[in-house]
């Protein structure tokens, strides 16, 4: 058996936070797990161009 996962929004938001590319999804395409990853991913990346912490920019 492997490792147990989390929630998958809260894994995707701490994947772009942690600068993980958003094609690495961990989940197979069509699955609820692969989407709700990938909104968890999309909504940290709008907190960072929100927050103007894009590549580039000072914090």
């Amino acid at each position: 058996m492997g490792p147990r996962r989390g929630d998958p929004t809260e894994e995707g938001r701490i994947a772009c936070e942690d600068g993980v590319p958003r094609s690495d999804c961990p989940y197979r395409l069509d699955t609820p797990e692969y989407r709700a990853w990938m909104e968890g991913w999309d909504e940290a990346e709008e907190v960072k161009v929100v927050g103007g912490e894009e590549e580039g920019e000072e914090p």
